[in-house]
Order: C-alpha cells, then structure tokens, then sequence
C-alpha cells in the first residue's frame, strides 16, 4: 500500500573539443548499464493509502529497493510500519510490499505493467495480505493506472469467506513542475470494491473516491512533500472507522531521499 517514488532519469552527455573549427575528439556517451540498483528512504506525518490513513494519523517510517534491467523489466520490496488495523491484530505491525514488472515506451506514451503483493508479516489468522495486477500509462504531466485485485481478499476490508477478488482501483495523477526545483500534483482514485454481500454486517458497498493535492519541494536531493487528502464517504465508507476516523480529511507532510 505504497506510494511509490518517481525516480530521476540519468541524463548522458557528448563532449567535443574544437580546434579552428576542426572536431578533434568526441567523447562517446556513456553505455547504458546492464542493471540498476535505486533505493529510497523517507518518513511522513501520516501514510496514506488510497485515501486512508494505514497508521492512525501517526508517522511512519517507510524505504525500499528496486533493481532494473535495462530491458524494462524490474522488481522491488518497499517496507512501512502500519497500524493493527491495516496489518491485522496479531501483526508485526509491518507492511512489506514485492512486486515486478516491465517499463516501456512508445513514442511519447509509457507503458508499465506488473504484479504487487502487499504482506503483513505474522497477521495469522486475520490476513490483510493481498495481490494484484497493474498496469499504467503515462503521457506528459499525466499518469493513469489501474489495479485488479487477484486474490480473494481485499487488505482489511474482508470478512472471512468473502471473495472480493475482481475489486479495482483507478488512479489519475497529475503533475507539474511549477518553479525551479517546486513541483505541483493532484491526484483522483476510485475503488470499485467487488463486494459479495456474504457479510452479514455489511449494508452498502465500499466502493469510494479518494482525492490529494500536493506540492514537492527538492532540497538538494532530498524531496520535502506535502499533501492534503480528502475522500467521498457516503458510499459505506463508515465501516472504516477507529478512534480516529481514517478515512477523514488529513494533512501529511514527508521527507524522502533516492539513492
């Protein structure tokens, strides 16, 4: 239940030494890597995920690795502590992200697809663990990205038997660089939970729309965010609730670092 890092590209560069209107020497641009390991490390006031806070509005301490070849295809782990309510009871308190995929381009539009499992290391019998498929396109300032729910539960919104799998998530994000250095972003999410009525419970859907904008600051490699989240919780979003109602309107500022 990450968000994940937007990483630099690594530029190349040609040097020419002239003489009298003579090319003497061109150095040859460096050769693009065989693989490439990235890393990246932050915290934040208050994760969210899909517009719900997954640590009770308290900090979080989050990072991760991802090794790409230079094919486009590529895996990765990404940690954060979470609260008992996104990890399950009996839980470590941890949510441990795997995933893999493949990353192209097509003239001017990416392409990206792959797998995600999201772990929650020692939930026991109260699993949160849930696996999906994606697949994302970006043009310009725009990217939009869908996921499709594969396996039968859906993080801790499940009740035991249910099946939910088939349950969606859409993402839109834009984003723009402002000034030097300032960049803008707004982001539109919708869950199209899939929900089987089996628990007894439940009398509406959990399908909702989550919303954020932002700004991203870079000072000198490290990226200082801000957020503001706000969801539509009429569509039987109140059987997320705790002392702290995670699915209301929130603030989050972070701190990340790629290396």
């Amino acid at each position: 239940m990450k968000t994940y890092l937007t990483l630099s590209a690594i530029a190349l560069a040609a040097a020419a030494t002239l003489t009298s209107g003579t090319v003497l020497a061109q150095a040859a641009a460096p050769a693009t890597p065989e693989f490439a390991v990235t890393g990246n490390f932050g915290i934040t006031s208050d994760y969210r995920f899909r517009g719900l806070s997954q640590n009770d509005g308290s900090g979080a301490i989050q990072g991760g690795f991802d090794v790409a070849h230079k094919s486009g295809l590529y895996l990765g782990t990404w940690a954060s502590n979470v609260d008992d309510w996104a990890s399950g009871t009996n839980s470590q308190g941890l949510e441990v992200d795997l995933y893999g995929g493949y990353k192209t381009t097509v003239g001017d539009l990416g392409l990206d697809v792959g797998l995600i499992a999201y772990k929650y290391p020692g939930n026991g019998a109260y699993t949160s663990d849930t696996e999906e498929a994606y697949v994302g396109f970006s043009y310009g300032p725009a990217v939009f990205k869908t996921s499709y729910v594969l396996s039968k539960n859906y993080f801790a919104s499940t009740a035991s038997g249910e099946d939910v799998s088939g349950t969606i998530y859409y993402d839109l994000t834009l984003s723009q660089e402002v000034a030097p250095k300032l960049t803008a972003s707004v982001h539109a999410g919708y869950t199209a939970y899939k929900d089987n009525k089996t628990a007894a419970y439940r009398t509406n859907k959990l399908s909702y729309s989550d919303y954020n904008v932002g700004l991203a600051y870079d000072l000198n490699g490290f990226i200082l965010g801000a957020k503001y989240y706000w969801n539509d919780t009429d569509s039987g979003m109140a059987s997320y609730t705790s002392s702290k109602k995670l699915y209301k309107d929130g603030f989050a500022v972070s701190l990340t670092k790629a290396f």
